[in-house]
């Protein structure tokens, strides 16, 4: 008698776990870029495709490029940070490998985006990047892909040209999504811009968007209308795959270590940080009282976060 009654009280407690399912989608209203956000950017990036494709049409020896808009903005993950800033990628493609070295071809770019806003451009490693104050930066990642080759090759500074598709990315956590998310409803991108959400909040240098959305992809676990528990067993996932240490390989070309930026005591701040999270997200999980579990939640996601 005493195990049905431990079963049944059980079974109870369950029922009376608190549900936050519209709060995060309204939370992921919050984080989301605006209508006019998105229009900004369609009209920062016509200016750029305008003046890039100018600059080329008058050099004779190079061809003009195309463009591919990549990224969080077209896999729909993208969030504001902390200032409502943003970041946006817009890939310049050459249709054939050019005779000039890979940090002549991005400084080209540079020199043909260099007026479009007050702060410049910056030169960075893999792109030049334009900062338009107040709003959002727009990296340009310059790239060659002969027709006859599906595989495209990226401009590094002071280095060669490597392999590193974009499409191949946006395409694996596609192929994720079909086979993870229930009725295709958008799970899992939600709970990748969570995840962005928290690592922009941490006050440390922080992986990368793509390794979160890596880890989110390789550890997602579908709840149907259940956003608070599938973002809790997805970060359990991560978090036990740093058993023995914090690492994430890219999984399409060129196959490289997306942390390499991070020494070991950032890596093992994150570590620590995700422990926590996890725990909170947990205790939330398990809460009956509603204010409880969003004040577990908000400590992690921020003020943002609300009933």
């Amino acid at each position: 008698m005493s195990f049905i009654f431990f079963e049944v009280f059980k079974f109870e407690e369950k029922i009376n776990m608190v549900n936050l399912h519209t709060s995060f989608k309204k939370f992921e209203a919050q984080i989301s870029l605006t209508s006019t956000q998105l229009d900004l950017i369609k009209k920062r990036h016509a200016a750029l495709r305008g003046v890039i494709t100018d600059y080329f049409k008058q050099k004779n020896s190079i061809s003009t490029p195309d463009f591919f808009i990549q990224g969080s903005y077209k896999m729909g993950t993208m969030v504001q940070k902390k200032d409502g800033s943003f970041d946006v990628d817009l890939g310049v493609f050459f249709p054939d490998k050019p005779s000039l070295t890979p940090t002549t071809m991005q400084n080209h770019i540079l020199e043909a985006v260099k007026n479009q806003t007050h702060n410049g451009a910056q030169h960075l490693k893999k792109c030049i990047r334009v900062n338009y104050s107040g709003e959002f930066n727009a990296d340009l990642p310059v790239y060659y892909q002969i027709s006859s080759n599906t595989q495209s090759y990226l401009a590094v500074k002071n280095g060669d040209w490597i392999k590193d598709d974009p499409e191949q990315f946006i395409n694996w956590v596609n192929a994720h999504r079909r086979s993870k998310e229930i009725d295709n409803d958008g799970q899992l991108l939600r709970i990748i811009k969570y995840l962005k959400v928290w690592a922009n909040l941490l006050s440390f240098k922080t992986p990368s968007g793509v390794a979160l959305t890596v880890w989110a992809c390789e550890h997602f676990i579908a709840v149907k209308d259940r956003d608070d528990k599938a973002l809790s067993k997805t970060i359990d996932g991560i978090y036990s795959n740093f058993y023995w240490s914090v690492s994430c390989k890219c999984p399409v070309e060129p196959f490289d270590d997306l942390l390499s930026n991070l020494d070991s005591i950032q890596k093992d701040k994150f570590k620590e940080s995700l422990k926590n999270f996890k725990e909170d997200a947990s205790k939330a999980i398990d809460s009956s009282d509603v204010n409880s579990a969003l004040w577990y939640w908000s400590k992690h996601l921020g003020s943002k976060f609300q009933k």
